[in-house]
């Protein structure tokens, strides 16, 4: 049920990171498809616009749950917590095994991921801060 009183500042902050965080996702996509795009393979091309689309599917979800944790829903807290936990262990994981099996995913994606990642465990924090568990109480 919403709350009816404003947010708090952790809430909101949460908020504007996973907004920052889906910006980030939604460059990251945006880049993914232009250099799959550019594969003479037509099987990896189409794979990789299906990925981007799922991926902003994805990222769509998320905006809606984070409108609805600023609205109070302490459940669209909880799944924020953990998709975003197992998406940025996964994006971490995923970097560190593609350089340490020599895999080059570019500067640029292997950066927008690890900031990515940054902005999600922010978003978590300010979630599960005090005055965020006494606003969803």
């Amino acid at each position: 049920m919403p709350t009816p009183t404003a947010a708090p500042t952790s809430v909101q902050r949460s908020f504007q990171l996973w907004i920052a965080a889906v910006v980030v996702g939604v460059l990251g996509s945006v880049f993914s498809l232009a250099t799959s795009a550019t594969v003479p393979n037509g099987l990896l091309a189409a794979g990789g616009i299906v990925g981007v689309v799922v991926g902003l599917l994805f990222l769509a979800a998320l905006v809606y749950l984070a409108l609805r944790m600023r609205q109070g829903e302490s459940w669209a807290r909880l799944a924020l917590a953990v998709l975003g936990g197992v998406t940025a262990v996964f994006t971490v994981v995923g970097v560190l095994l593609t350089v340490g099996l020599g895999v080059s995913l570019g500067a640029l994606s292997t950066v927008l991921s690890l900031v990515q990642a940054a902005l999600i465990i922010a978003a978590i924090i300010f979630s599960f801060q005090a005055p965020a568990n006494a606003y969803f109480r």
